[in-house]
């Protein structure tokens, strides 16, 4: 056969004892491939006695090959070694202590990342195959001679099916060896929707036969890495059965990465996604399809109260887990394009650069380019953090101010390595390119990193040109403009990748020497916007904010291209800005009447939504009118709402993060004392959580005065504190800047707030 396909996941099985890679496909009619190859995984050896190694390798039955390479830039002589194992690394470390004093590389790369690579294919990407059609069935199977990646193939039509899991705890969170599952809820795009419940072994039963009867490509879910699948993996087992959702009936497992595979499908949980949004109070499948913009109504039903609602109303609990399942396609549907072209941009199956952070994103996209160009793969390095000073952001000017232009450096990071050659390869004592800190970088050859970033500008500008000329609405012009923000998430992150302790390829001296460049353009550009009488109000990293800048920016911009060599635009003019005193915290309204809240109270998710909302009331009420004396009715409006008790309890809670192991807080902080308190009670509490609560009244410190949030009363809640607290210090925070001082505020009507108490 000789066909084009769709790269849906890679493996590497063990047969007849050797490694062989699988490469799981579909083509343009749905149908599903396996295509398996013969693959010897290698790693490479450095040694000063290169003969004497080569001599022992070959004298021990190793297969070998002499290269060239290089290491940061360095030529170096190589002895590539192939070995039929798939534990590389063990291998490797045995032969190293033999023959000691040896440098090994690229052994602690997996076996099917390094034939990726190697191969320049590229999950969520195409193939062509060139083999022998071995079996033709449901699942076709290919013995291959060659593969290699075809550009631009758009992905085929996939089977996706979504599903959800609801417990029966009495107390606490469920638990796998106590609680049953009551309902699972399916939903696929072929439009069936299923609901399981009653018998907890005929729900598990069905389940796993619905699975092999649809056999979707994609199973999306939320919470399925952290929960859902090991707990059904502990279910099933009472019953005697396994739980085989992976294709040729294999158990979901947990990969090195720490994500969850499933063999021949694509595993997509969406609340990796909503981790990564800060924007986000609660990372619950609610905000998520909300901050997408997605129309979905929920009954809601909180983990801590199935199992009464289900005693009185369980039909409240299935609607609810319907509205979910169809949630989770209206979600994947409106992020499979991005989700596929950052996987085939990155060279990472979907399953997995999901839960990846940007910097290992960033990593496996710069280990094809080393490939590509034969530089060797370094080891991660073993060191402490070390700080580095950032962009140059300098402080605003607090108050409300009228028509400020927003004047953004178009990739300035990017377009700073670029120009200076700043890469770990060019890094030189005799460099020509003298950073404003003083280090030094060679004119030539091209370094690695700026080599990577002109491949990745070049390849966007292509794809905003053929934007041009297609229907926004076609599929193709979907898929390309997903890459092209792909790309740019991936270019933007590069240069601060090299100051990450994690990157393989950690460079401080090039994180430093680019926002040194960075400050310095800021600084320049501050200079020369006075110069032409522009006043600064604020700028940070790589924007300024302007004002008088009528008949004046068309010359600033020139001279940003002409004398500093980069480019910049303006991004956006607000008819009015609010500034607090502080940087990165400010609000701004447009023309189009469009309102964006930056840092403030009302996008972060560390306050309750009563004070979130006062605020963002208060501010578009003064960006909108500019009248002091509305925003400060406004303010005390939200004071009577509290007053009169007319809030809901939702509104009340504070959210807050967990972000490490409860052994290792000291501070008594509110969050941390009640999700110790949630832990005795049974419930749940890992990292990366968040914990509600709700203060009360009382006497002493506050975290003597909180509970959680669904065990309070309208009689308990200290009302004065999200008085004070809450609604003052979120608002006041807005209004000091224009000369408003607390006292203002306090006052409504002829009353002070202390006569309601």
């Amino acid at each position: 056969m000789n066909e084009v396909l769709w790269l849906l996941d890679i493996a590497v099985e063990v047969e007849d004892g050797k490694p062989t890679v699988w490469l799981w496909c579909k083509d343009q009619e749905g149908k599903t491939y396996i295509v398996k190859q013969r693959y010897s995984p290698s790693f490479y050896i450095i040694a000063s006695k290169h003969r004497e190694v080569v001599e022992y390798l070959v004298k021990q039955g190793f297969k070998i090959e002499e290269v060239g390479r290089k290491i940061r830039g360095r030529d170096v002589k190589a002895i590539k070694v192939y070995v039929d194992v798939e534990d590389v690394e063990s291998l490797a470390k045995k032969i190293a202590k033999e023959l000691k004093d040896i440098e090994l590389y690229e052994e602690d790369v997996r076996p099917s990342v390094k034939y990726l690579i190697e191969n320049n294919l590229r999950p969520s990407g195409g193939i062509r195959v060139k083999g022998n059609m071995i079996r033709d069935d449901l699942i076709r199977i290919v013995e291959a001679d060659k593969v290699e990646y075809v550009k631009d193939v758009i992905p085929p039509p996939l089977h996706v099916l979504s599903f959800d899991v609801i417990y029966y705890s009495e107390s606490g969170s469920p638990k796998p060896e106590r609680d049953p599952v009551i309902l699972i809820s399916l939903a696929t795009l072929r439009g069936r929707r299923t609901q399981l419940y009653g018998d907890e072994e005929k729900i598990l039963r069905e389940f796993l036969k619905i699975i092999e009867e649809e056999d979707p490509d994609i199973i999306v879910g939320f919470s399925s890495n952290r929960l859902h699948w090991s707990y059904l993996v502990e279910r099933v087992q009472r019953y005697g059965l396994r739980l085989f959702i992976g294709r040729l009936g294999s158990e979901p497992h947990t990969s090195i990465h720490g994500h969850i595979s499933i063999r021949g499908r694509l595993n997509i949980d969406l609340e990796d996604m909503a981790r990564d949004i800060p924007e986000l109070t609660v990372e619950t499948l609610e905000e998520f399809t909300a901050y997408l913009g997605l129309d979905q109504e929920f009954d809601r039903v909180e983990e801590w109260e199935i199992a009464e609602i289900w005693r009185r109303d369980s039909e409240k609990v299935k609607r609810y887990s319907l509205q979910r399942v169809e949630a989770m396609l209206k979600c994947y549907e409106a992020l499979r394009d991005y989700i596929f072209s950052i996987s085939e941009l990155t060279g990472m199956p979907v399953d997995y650069v999901l839960t990846a952070s940007t910097g290992f994103r960033v990593e496996n996209y710069l280990m094809y380019l080393a490939v590509e160009r034969g530089e060797l793969i370094p080891k991660k390095p073993e060191i402490s953090h070390v700080s580095y000073v950032g962009g140059l952001v300098k402080s605003p000017k607090p108050g409300l101010h009228e028509d400020v232009a927003i004047v953004d450096f178009r990739s300035m990071y990017p377009s700073l390595m670029i120009k200076y050659n700043i890469s770990f390869d060019t890094l030189s004592e005799d460099g020509e390119y003298i950073s404003p800190n003083n280090f030094r970088f060679k004119k030539e050859p091209e370094g690695f990193l700026p080599h990577a970033l002109k491949t990745l500008i070049a390849e966007r500008r292509q794809i905003q040109e053929k934007l041009k000329k297609l229907d926004e609405d076609s599929v193709e012009a979907r898929v390309l403009n997903a890459r092209q923000k792909a790309i740019k998430v991936i270019s933007n992150a590069i240069y601060g990748y090299t100051g990450w302790i994690g990157a393989r390829w950690y460079t401080r001296e090039v994180a430093e020497a680019t926002t040194s460049w960075g400050r310095h353009v800021i600084m320049e550009s501050i200079k020369k916007a006075e110069e032409l009488g522009m006043k600064i109000i604020y700028s940070d990293t790589d924007s300024l904010f302007l004002q008088n800048y009528y008949g004046r920016l068309e010359e600033f911009l020139k001279w940003v291209e002409e004398d500093l060599g980069l480019e910049a635009k303006v991004e956006k003019i607000y008819k009015r800005v609010i500034f607090t005193e502080a940087k990165k915290k400010y609000a701004g309204i447009k023309e189009d009447l469009k309102i964006d809240i930056i840092g403030l109270e009302a996008v972060r998710g560390d306050w309750s939504l009563i004070a979130r909302e006062a605020q963002e009331e208060t501010v578009k009420i003064l960006l909108m009118t500019g009248d002091i004396g509305e925003a400060l009715k406004t303010v005390r409006n939200y004071i009577k709402k509290i007053m009169d008790r007319e809030v809901e309890m939702r509104e009340l809670v504070i959210w807050r993060q967990i972000t490490k192991p409860l052994d290792e807080y000291e501070a008594t902080q509110p969050h941390i004392v009640i999700a110790r308190q949630l832990i005795k009670e049974g419930w749940r509490i890992q990292p990366g959580d968040k914990v509600g609560y709700i203060v009360i009244q009382g006497s002493g410190p506050l975290y003597k005065r909180v509970k959680p949030y669904f065990k309070v009363s309208k009689d308990e809640v200290d009302w004065e504190y999200y008085i004070d607290k809450q609604i003052l210090s979120a608002c006041i925070r807005v209004l000091e800047p224009l000369g408003v001082k607390l006292e203002d505020l306090k006052k409504t009507g002829g009353a002070t707030l202390t006569d309601f108490f």
